[in-house]
């Protein structure tokens, strides 16, 4: 019977190890996730995304004559790439003496042709509503639709008037360039999963679906039958 319990033993121990260095491994990497910054890194393997079930964001895009500005989930990006500014909706872009004026649904965004954010212009900063629209008028002076009315900013997009003229040509949006669509699906996809929830759901069973839990259950019968069938071929041969 010893015998036959010491291959058991030695079976369920080799089994068993595979899961203990898993779960070890997992376990220290996310242990010291936030050290590694993989909170804020993303998968970008497209099995895996799809494997996950990730899908492109929907893509709103403006296009102000020298470059296309878009937004898919919370990003915005100018000619495909994104800048480094978060936004729940995109209501428009305007170009302004080169730089890029955005109106988003929480401010009013500027930066140059190359996406530097140059000023971000809040309710906190003189901006009287949060845009709903942007319009160039032939002046060249930015006005924002707001949810009352309409406002004119100065050159330097400092002050904000209320605008009483008729209504400008207000941007509207356009179809999405081919190329620019891919740059920021293949973007918009690998921000969506980060290595430490990919590390949490292997370390979990989670990445194996409904039923990947009862495989790390099942490690930790395994690993629990180990240890009993140790302690008694230990007391056996006492």
């Amino acid at each position: 019977m010893q015998s036959d319990l010491s291959v058991w033993h030695r079976s369920i121990g080799l089994v068993a190890a595979l899961f203990i260095i898993f779960l070890v491994v997992t376990g220290i990497v996310i242990q010291h996730s936030n050290a590694l910054n993989l909170p804020v890194k993303y998968l970008s393997n497209s099995w895996l995304l799809h494997y996950y079930g990730i899908k492109p964001n929907p893509i709103t895009s403006f296009d102000t004559g020298e470059q296309v500005v878009s937004h898919a989930g919370e990003t915005i990006y100018l000619s495909g790439n994104p800048i480094p500014v978060k936004a729940e909706t995109l209501h428009g872009a305007v170009v302004l003496h080169g730089d890029i004026v955005i109106a988003t649904s929480d401010l009013v965004l500027v930066c140059n042709s190359i996406g530097q954010v140059v000023d971000e212009i809040t309710v906190q900063d003189g901006l009287h509503e949060l845009p709903l629209g942007i319009a160039l008028t032939e002046h060249d002076t930015v006005v924002i639709r707001g949810a009352s009315t309409h406002w004119e900013a100065d050159t330097g997009l400092a002050t904000w008037y209320e605008f009483r003229k008729s209504d400008p040509r207000w941007m509207m949006p356009s179809t999405t360039p081919p190329n620019l669509k891919e740059m920021i699906e293949v973007y918009d996809m690998s921000s969506q999963i980060s290595w430490e929830r990919f590390l949490l759901d292997l370390h979990s069973g989670r990445f194996l679906g409904r039923y990947g839990v009862y495989v790390i259950d099942a490690a930790g019968i395994l690993i629990l039958i180990l240890s009993l069938t140790g302690l008694v071929l230990w007391t056996t041969r006492r």
